[in-house]
C-alpha cells in the first residue's frame, strides 16, 4: 500500500489520534527526495544484466564442471578388489579367491601363544590383525582401511565402524547387502583421503546405522551415520538406507556429491550436509529431518556453502527447511515433493504492525476487528508505517542484481524507505482459479488490517507452531556438521531457530526447470538476493511468501500456481518475461519492495529489502538501540544508509499469463508499476482498505500493451498514468456488485472481453489493445450496465 493511500485511509476513517499522527509524521521524514527524469515505458527486461561474474540467467554452475568422470563410474574391477565380509568378530578379507586375513583366527592363534613372554607383552594386541597387501587393519569389529583401492563389503555389524585412513589416496567402497550399527558414532567413517567413493552396487540393500549420542573418538566433531573429513562421493544403482537417531545423516566437511541410487534416510538433524557444497547428478532421496533435508554451509568461504542439483527424485519432509544453502541454489532439472515445517497449515501469523498493539484479530488495542460492511474497512482497523531498515544480506560474489527497470515520469521520487505490507484475512477458503471462465462467489469476510511494517520489536513474525528453538541446543560434539574442533569458525546456523522454508539460498536461486510441490510453513522459495525461475511446474502452499527475493524477482517461464500464501511473489523488484501465473493470497498477490515481514525465523533467510532492518534485529524484542524511536506500541526504525534507491524498486509484466486472488492488494509496487504485454487478471480485495493495483507515492503506472482486466474496491482504487501507452477503462461503480460477469462490449454491441469476477467488487479497470480513444463502450458488471467514453 502506498504512502498516499495510507494517509487517505487516515483520513477516510477519521482517524486523527496520537498513534495516526506519529506514524504518519515518521513516514514522511522518511519518504521523500528527489528524482531522475524518465520516460514512461521499458523494452523486455536484460534477463542477462547485473549477473555475477560467470553467471548466466540460468545460474552459474554447469554439470561438467560439477562432477567428474570418476564420480559418475560406478562400476569396479571385482578381480582386483578387495572384498570384506563383515561378521561380528569374525571379518574375513579376500583378494580374488585367497583368503588373506580371518579375525577369528587370528584371534585363536594369539590365545595359543599368550604363555610366551614376548606375547604377553603384547596381549593388547590379541583382537587386532593386519595385512598389509591389502591395506585393511581389523581391530574387534573397528576395520580400518588404509591403502589406495577398491574395497567391496558385504554382512553385517551389529557394533562396529569402518574407518578410511589413507593419506592423499583415494578409495571406493562398494557396498553389497552391508549392514552396519555403530550406536554412538559413525558407521563410515572417512578420517583421511585425497577422495573417498562410496558405491551401492546394482540392487543391493544396504543399512547403516546409529542409535545414540555420538561420543568423541578422535579430534574430529563426528555427528553423522556417514562422516567424511575430505570430498566424498556416492554413486551406483543399489539402495543405501540410513537411520540417525542422533545426528546427521550423511555429511562431509568438502564437496558431498551424490550421483545415482536410491537413499532412505532418517536423521534427527540435516539429512544431508556437505560444507563446500551438495552437488546432486540424479538418484532417488526419501528424506526425513530434524533439521533441513539438504544443507550446505560454509561460514569462512562466501562462494563455497551451495547446492546444485542436476537431476532426482526427492521426497522431503524436514522440520527445518527442504533445500537449504548458505550460497548458492541451483535446480536445473527433478521433481520434488518437499514439506517443510508440517506445512503452511503449521503456520501462525502474527501481525503486531497494528497501532496500539493488536492484530488482525484484535484491532486497534482492544476492540475485536469485526467483517466489513458494504466494502468498507472494519472499524478500528489502523494502518502504521515506517523507513525502518534491513540491509540487503545477498551474498555479493552470488548475487544477480536484476533487470533495467521501467522508465519514470518526470518529477521527484519515491526515495524506497517506506516498506509496505498488508495483513487480510479477506481471500478467506479461497482456491486457485484460472480466469476468465472460472466462476467465484464473494468469499471476503471484509476484515482487513494495513500491515505497514514498523520496527522489529512490533514487526510480522512467523513462526511454526511446532519449530522449536534450536539457541543453544547444539554441543560441539554432536550436531553441528560445520562445527569442528579444529575449525570452529566454521559455525552452522543450527543455533539459531528454526527456518522451515522449502527451498531457500543465502545468495541466488536459480531454477530451471522441474516439478515441484511444496508446502511449507514458511516461504516456499526463498533467495537473500535474486532469484530467477527459468521453467518448470509449481504447486505451492506457503505460510508466508510463494516466492520471496530480498533482491529480483525474475520469471522467465513455467506454470506457477500459489494455492495458498500471505504474498504470492515478492522482490525488491519483480520482471516477470513469461509464464503461467496464478495467485491465491491473503495479502498481496504480487508485491515489489513490499517491506519487512521479519518471516525468516532467526538466523539466515529472514524476509527484508535494502533499506529494512536486519531479521535478526526484528527478533530482539528488548531492543533499545539508539536507531528504533517508540512512541507507545509504534516504533519506526531510522533509514539504513544502504537503503534501496528508486530505480532499484518497480514492477514490469512484458509477457506470460497473470492471474491472482487477493485480499489485500492484487499488485504492489512501491515503485513504477508498468505492463508492456501478457494477459493480466486480478481479483483484488472488496474491503476499501487496498485495491486491484497499488503502486508507489510519485511513481507511475503505465499499460504500454497486453490485455488487463483488474476488478476490487474503489476506496483506494489508482488509475493509470497519463502517458501510458495503451487505452484503459476506469469505472468505479456507484455500489458494490455480487461476484459475476464483467463484460465491455463496443458501440456496436461487439465483446471486447469478458471476464468473471470471484468477490464482491465496484472497481473496474479493463485495457486491451482493441480500446480506442475517443471511443463509447458499455460495461455490464454483473448484470448492471454503464457507459465508458474513453
Amino acid at each position: 500500500m502506498s504512502y498516499r493511500k495510507i494517509t487517505k485511509y487516515f483520513q477516510n476513517i477519521k482517524l486523527y489520534g496520537i498513534i495516526g499522527a506519529a506514524v504518519i509524521m515518521a513516514m514522511s521524514v522518511t519518504a521523500c527526495s528527489t528524482v531522475k527524469n524518465s520516460g514512461t515505458e521499458i523494452s523486455a527486461a536484460q534477463t542477462s544484466a547485473g549477473l555475477a561474474d560467470g553467471a548466466t540467467v540460468n545460474g552459474i554452475y554447469s554439470y561438467d564442471d560439477m562432477f567428474t568422470e570418476r564420480d559418475l563410474d560406478v562400476g569396479y574391477d571385482e578381480s582386483s578388489a578387495v572384498k570384506i565380509n563383515l561378521a561380528d568378530d569374525s571379518t574375513t578379507v579376500t583378494v580374488g579367491d585367497d583368503t588373506e586375513t580371518d579375525a577369528s583366527k587370528a584371534d585363536e592363534t594369539k590365545a595359543d601363544d599368550s604363555e610366551t613372554d614376548e606375547t604377553k607383552a603384547d596381549e593388547s594386541e590379541t583382537n587386532e590383525t593386519e595385512n598389509a597387501a591389502s591395506g585393511v587393519y581389523i581391530s574387534g569389529n573397528i576395520i580400518t582401511i588404509t591403502k589406495e583401492g577398491t574395497y567391496v563389503l558385504s554382512g553385517a555389524l551389529s557394533e562396529g565402524q569402518i574407518v578410511v585412513d589413507a593419506d592423499s589416496a583415494k578409495v571406493q567402497l562398494v557396498l553389497d547387502n552391508a549392514d552396519i550399527t555403530c550406536a554412538s558414532s559413525a558407521a563410515i567413517y572417512v578420517k583421511n583421503a585425497d577422495k573417498a567413493f562410496i558405491t551401492l552396487a546394482e540392487g543391493s540393500e544396504n543399512i547403516l546405522m546409529n542409535t545414540a549420542e555420538y561420543e568423541a573418538i578422535d579430534d574430529n566433531n563426528i555427528d553423522a551415520v556417514i562422516f567424511s573429513k575430505d570430498d566424498l562421493t556416492l554413486n551406483g544403482k543399489g539402495t543405501l538406507t540410513i537411520n540417525s537417531e542422533y545426528g546427521h545423516g550423511i555429511v562431509s566437511k568438502d564437496d558431498l556429491k551424490l550421483v545415482g541410487g536410491t537413499y532412505n534416510i532418517t536423521a534427527e538433524n540435516h539429512a544431508i550436509s556437505g560444507k563446500d557444497s551438495v552437488r546432486i547428478a540424479d538418484g532417488t532421496y526419501n528424506l526425513t529431518s530434524g533439521k533441513d533435508g539438504i544443507h550446505s554451509e560454509n561460514a569462512d568461504d562466501d562462494e563455497k556453502g551451495f547446492v546444485y542439483i542436476a537431476s532426482g527424485d526427492f521426497t522431503i519432509e524436514s522440520t527445518g527447511d527442504g533445500i537449504d544453502a548458505s550460497y548458492v541454489v541451483q535446480i536445473d532439472e527433478g521433481d520434488f515433493d518437499i514439506t517443510a515445517g508440517d506445512g503452511a497449515e503449521n503456520a501462525t501469523k502474527t501481525h503486531n504492525d497494528i497501532p496500539g498493539g493488536g492484530t488482525r484479530d484484535n484491532m486497534g488495542g482492544g476492540a475485536s476487528g469485526g467483517a466489513a460492511q458494504d466494502g468498507e474497512a472494519p472499524s478500528g482497523d489502523k494502518p502504521s508505517g515506517d523507513g525502518s531498515d534491513k540491509s540487503d544480506s545477498g551474498s555479493a560474489s552470488g548475487k544477480q542484481t536484476g533487470q533495467t527497470p521501467p522508465d519514470r515520469l518526470d518529477g521527484d521520487s519515491f526515495d524506497g524507505s517506506r516498506p509496505d505490507e498488508k495483513t487480510s484475512d479477506n481471500t478467506g477458503g479461497q482456491t486457485a482459479q484460472t480466469p476468465p471462465d472460472k466462476p467465484g462467489t464473494d468469499t471476503s469476510d471484509g476484515q482487513k488490517s494495513d500491515k505497514n511494517s514498523q520496527s522489529k520489536d512490533i514487526a510480522d513474525n512467523t513462526t511454526a507452531s511446532s519449530a522449536s528453538s534450536d539457541t543453544g541446543s547444539e554441543s560441539s560434539s554432536s550436531t553441528s556438521p560445520d562445527a569442528d574442533s579444529e575449525n570452529n569458525s566454521s559455525t552452522s546456523s543450527d543455533a539459531d531457530s528454526t527456518s522451515t522454508k522449502g527451498i531457500k539460498s543465502d545468495g541466488a536461486l536459480y531454477v530451471n526447470g522441474g516439478t515441484f510441490t511444496i508446502n511449507s510453513a514458511d516461504d516456499s522459495f526463498h533467495s537473500n538476493s535474486d532469484a530467477t525461475i527459468n521453467d518448470g511446474t509449481y504447486t505451492i502452499s506457503s505460510g508466508d511468501d510463494g516466492i520471496h527475493a530480498d533482491s529480483a524477482l525474475l520469471v522467465n517461464g513455467g506454470t506457477i500456481t500459489v494455492t495458498e500464501s500471505y504474498e504470492g511473489l515478492e522482490g525488491l523488484n519483480i520482471t516477470i518475461n513469461d509464464g503461467k501465473i496464478d495467485i491465491t493470497a491473503s495479502d498481496d498477490g504480487m508485491n515489489a519492495a513490499g517491506g519487512n515481514d521479519a518471516s525468516g525465523f532467526g538466523g539466515r533467510g529472514g524476509d527484508g529489502f535494502k533499506g529494512m532492518q536486519t531479521p535478526d534485529s526484528a527478533r530482539k524484542s528488548n531492543d533499545t538501540s539508539d536507531n528504533t524511536q517508540k512512541s507507545d506500541n509504534t516504533s519506526v526504525a531510522s533509514q539504513d544508509t544502504d537503503a534501496a534507491s528508486d530505480d532499484e524498486m518497480w514492477m514490469v509484466i512484458n509477457g506470460g499469463y497473470v492471474h491472482v486472488l487477493a485480499g489485500g492488494d492484487g499488485l504492489d509496487s512501491n515503485g513504477d508499476l508498468t505492463i508492456n504485454g501478457g494477459e493480466v487478471y486480478v481479483d483484488g480485495p472488496s474491503d476499501n482498505g487496498n485495491s486491484a493495483i497499488d503502486y508507489g507515492e510519485k511513481s507511475s503506472f503505465n499499460i504500454n500493451g497486453g490485455t488487463v482486466v483488474a476488478v476490487g474496491s474503489s476506496g483506494m482504487a489508482e488509475d493509470v498514468s497519463s502517458d501510458s501507452k495503451q487505452q484503459v477503462a476506469f469505472v468505479k461503480l456507484d455500489s458494490q456488485a455480487d461476484a459475476g460477469d464483467v463484460i465491455l462490449k463496443d458501440a456496436d454491441g461487439n465483446e471486447i472481453i469478458s471476464y468473471t469476477v470471484q468477490k464482491k467488487y465496484d472497481c473496474v479497470i479493463i485495457s486491451t489493445a482493441d480500446l480506442k480513444a475517443g471511443q463509447t463502450y458499455t460495461l455490464s458488471a454483473s448484470g448492471n450496465e454503464s457507459e465508458v467514453s474513453l
